[in-house]
């Protein structure tokens, strides 16, 4: 039994370390994705890398610190021992938008692989027409500290795609403070 509890925890840490390669933790891990995502040619190619980035940022949650001093740790649940999350430095800020409509939303702790699956499971080359990427100064404009790791505006073909992304209910996750936003 012994031998066998060893082993388990030593491929778990060698599954561990693998995973955290693809993790964005740092400012400049999330700066060079941002390089990549803008240098990606299609549109295709583009939506893969953010569906990527949102399955990797759900074990990744982020301390956030407040102009007042004041620091909120969101720990994450532990559900099993494959759901550790590691602590990161930010997540960019999501916005889905038909026509006028616009929904804004961040992958926030904690956040479970289900939720993670069904927009990603949206996010196609079938319901997506645009990708528009903002890490300039026009970000913190419009959606202040929220947009502080960037923004990335996915424009719909359908209305029903916005529905559906309006049934799961993203911007009322735990605290977020862009729940307000229209």
């Amino acid at each position: 039994m012994k031998h066998f509890l060893l082993s388990f925890l030593i491929f778990q840490s060698f599954c561990t370390l693998g995973q955290n390669e693809k993790l964005i933790l740092t400012e400049s891990a999330n700066n060079l994705w941002f390089e990549t995502l803008n240098l990606t040619g299609t549109l295709e190619e583009k939506i893969e890398l953010i569906n990527e980035r949102l399955t990797n940022d759900v074990n990744v949650y982020i301390e956030w610190s407040f102009s007042d001093g004041i620091t909120a740790s969101r720990f994450p649940k532990l559900d099993s021992i494959s759901k550790i999350r590691t602590k990161g430095f930010c997540k960019p800020l999501y916005l889905v938008k038909y026509k006028n409509d616009v929904i804004a939303f961040r992958i926030e702790n904690p956040m479970n692989s289900e939720l993670t699956d069904s927009v990603t499971g949206l996010i196609s080359k079938h319901n997506i027409r645009n990708v528009e990427i903002w890490t300039d100064d026009k970000r913190q404009a419009l959606y202040g500290t929220s947009a502080d790791c960037g923004v990335i505006m996915l424009e719909l073909k359908k209305r029903k795609v916005f529905k559906a992304f309006k049934k799961l209910n993203l911007t009322n996750w735990k605290y977020d403070e862009i729940s307000n936003y229209k």
